[in-house]
C-alpha cells in the first residue's frame, strides 16, 4: 500500500514537469523565429578587417614619419643652441672674473635668430628682480635719481643709472601715458645716431610687442639692441639689451654690455612707482675687457691727470656723471609726465 502511494507521488511529479516542460518547448518555439530574423553576426567581415589593417598601417606610417620629422628638426635645433651656446661660453680659466662681459652672439640661420631673440629678452625679463635687487632698487622707498660706478676690483668699472619715482595715477593710466614715451626711447628715436630695424618679420613671429634694432656709433662699433614689452595685471616691464655680435651684420670691433629696464608696479588704485634701472659693462675693444683708466684714456686722450688712483676713479666717475646726467634727468621729466598734457 505505501509503495503505491510513493509511485503515484513519483508519477504525479513526473506528469507535472513534463506539462511544464512542454509549455517552455511551445514558448521557445514561438521565439525562436523572431530570434534568428533579428539576430546579427559578431564576427566582422575579413574585407573590413583587412580594410582596418591598411588604414591603420597608413596612419602609423605617417606618424613615423611625422615623429622623425620632429626628431630631425630638434635635432637641428639642438645643434644649432649648442653652437650659440659654445659661442657665448668663457674659456676655463683659473683667474677668471664672472662679472667680465659675456659675448652674446645672434648666429645667421633664421631658428637659430629666432630662438636668440627670444631667449635673450625672456632672460632679461625673468631677472627683473634679480636686476632690481643687486642694484638696492628693490628695497628702495620715495624718490631715487642717482648714477653710480661701481668698482669691481682688478680695474673694472660697471656704470649703473637708477630712477625710481610715483605717479598719482592708476597703472593702466599710467601705461596709458608712458607706453609711447618709453617705445620712443627704445626704437632710438631720441638718440642722436640713426636706427636701422633689422628681422622685422621674424620678430613680429615671437611678440608683436618687440623690435630688433642696429644703432651704429662708429664705424666699429654698433648696438645691436632687441627691445620687448611683457604686460601683467600688476607690472608692466619694458627692456632691451645689446648682442655684442650679430653674424649677418658688420663685425663689432667694439662694444659695451648694456641692458636698461622700466617697471611699472602697481602701488594702489591711483598710484603707480616706476622702477628704471640702466646698466652698462665694461667696454670691450677686439676681444679684450678694457680698465676704467683705459676707457678714461680713450675718452681724454692725454688729457688724463697724473694721481693717485682714488682720486683718479673719483675724476672718472665726474666725468660718467657729466656725460649721463642730461639723460637721467630726461628720463625723470618724462616718467614723471611734466610738461604732459594728456
Amino acid at each position: 500500500m505505501r509503495n503505491r502511494m510513493k509511485q503515484k507521488r513519483h508519477r504525479d511529479r513526473f506528469m507535472t514537469e513534463r506539462s511544464l516542460l512542454r509549455t517552455q518547448v511551445e514558448e521557445l518555439s514561438r521565439l525562436l523565429p523572431t530570434l534568428v530574423a533579428t539576430r546579427k553576426s559578431s564576427l566582422v567581415p575579413w574585407r573590413d578587417v583587412a580594410a582596418g589593417l591598411a588604414q591603420a598601417s597608413v596612419e602609423s606610417r605617417l606618424s613615423l614619419e611625422m615623429l622623425r620629422t620632429k626628431c630631425e628638426e630638434l635635432s637641428k635645433r639642438i645643434a644649432r643652441m649648442t653652437t650659440w651656446v659654445e659661442s657665448m661660453t668663457r674659456p676655463p680659466s683659473p683667474a677668471i672674473v664672472w662679472h667680465l662681459p659675456s659675448p652674446t652672439v645672434l648666429l645667421a640661420d633664421v631658428e637659430a635668430r629666432k630662438l636668440g631673440l627670444d631667449w635673450f629678452t625672456q632672460h632679461m625679463y625673468f631677472n627683473t628682480d634679480r636686476a632690481l635687487a643687486a642694484t638696492g632698487l628693490h628695497a628702495t622707498t620715495g624718490s631715487l635719481q642717482d648714477l653710480v660706478v661701481v668698482d669691481r676690483g682688478n680695474g673694472f668699472a660697471d656704470i649703473i643709472g637708477r630712477i625710481q619715482v610715483t605717479n598719482q595715477l592708476s597703472l593702466e593710466a599710467t601705461f596709458a601715458a608712458l607706453q609711447d614715451k618709453i617705445w620712443a626711447e627704445m626704437r632710438g628715436d631720441t638718440h642722436p645716431c640713426g636706427t636701422e630695424f633689422l628681422d622685422e618679420e621674424l620678430v613680429r613671429e615671437i611678440d608683436p610687442r618687440m623690435i630688433y634694432r642696429r644703432t651704429a656709433l662708429t664705424a666699429d662699433e654698433s648696438n645691436y639692441y632687441v627691445c620687448r614689452e611683457f604686460v601683467t595685471e600688476n607690472r608692466i616691464v619694458f627692456l632691451f639689451g645689446n648682442f655684442n655680435q650679430d653674424a649677418l651684420q658688420p663685425e663689432n670691433i667694439r662694444w659695451r654690455p648694456r641692458m636698461f629696464w622700466y617697471v611699472l608696479e602697481r602701488f594702489g588704485p591711483t598710484e603707480t612707482r616706476i622702477k628704471t634701472l640702466f646698466y652698462n659693462g665694461p667696454k670691450v675693444v677686439q676681444g679684450r675687457v678694457m680698465t676704467w683708466k683705459e676707457d678714461m684714456r680713450n675718452d681724454q686722450g692725454d688729457d688724463v691727470p697724473d694721481m693717485p688712483d682714488d682720486l683718479l676713479f673719483s675724476a672718472y666717475q665726474q666725468s660718467i656723471d657729466r656725460d649721463w646726467r642730461p639723460m637721467m634727468t630726461s628720463d625723470v621729466e618724462i616718467l614723471t609726465l611734466r610738461g604732459d598734457t594728456t
